[in-house]
């Protein structure tokens, strides 16, 4: 008797190879994304109504706000502008210190209206946080001016990013 595999048994085969190169595969990326749901909860877009500030940080130099994209539709709203239009809007902002263990430079989040529109730049946050820590205001919310201007529509119809500044002189007594 021959020793000869037939299509079906080859077929089979790599069948096989195939699944179970897949089960390793879906085992090696860790747990289902289902289960990462509840580490992720506090990113989405924030509430945080009738803050009151420790600080009022006195007009200095522009720092930039870090915008990852997630909270763009509060952004929109905070902005105020129709469609097609930029932004032009003076207001005051607030900076919020995130408490979480698992990140040695914790995220301060800017919050205007009482909705979460950024992050403090990770170039401003080391300054930020020495200077919170010499007015012994740890973990404080503080507030500051702030601008937010662009977004609306270019002339090619393609939409603009949103520009957002902090007013703040962070070595001011």
């Amino acid at each position: 008797m021959d020793n000869v595999m037939t299509y079906g048994q080859i077929l089979l085969f790599f069948i096989m190879c195939w699944l179970s190169y897949f089960v390793y595969w879906l085992l090696s990326r860790g747990p289902p994304f289902a289960f990462k749901l509840h580490r992720r909860s506090h990113k989405g877009p924030i509430k945080l109504k009738n803050l009151t500030s420790k600080k009022h940080w006195a007009r200095g130099e522009a720092v930039k706000v870090a915008d990852d994209g997630t909270q763009t539709t509060n952004l929109y709203r905070v902005a105020g502008n129709t469609f097609g239009e930029a932004a032009n809007r003076q207001c005051i902002a607030f900076l919020l210190p995130e408490q979480s263990q698992q990140n040695f430079q914790q995220a301060v989040s800017v919050v205007v209206d009482g909705l979460r529109i950024g992050t403090l730049s990770a170039r401003d946050l080391i300054s930020f946080r020495v200077m919170l820590r010499d007015a012994r205001l740890d973990a404080q919310v503080t507030s500051c001016d702030a601008y937010i201007g662009g977004g609306g529509t270019a002339l090619d119809g393609k939409k603009q990013h949103y520009s957002i500044s902090l007013d703040v002189d962070w070595f001011e007594a």
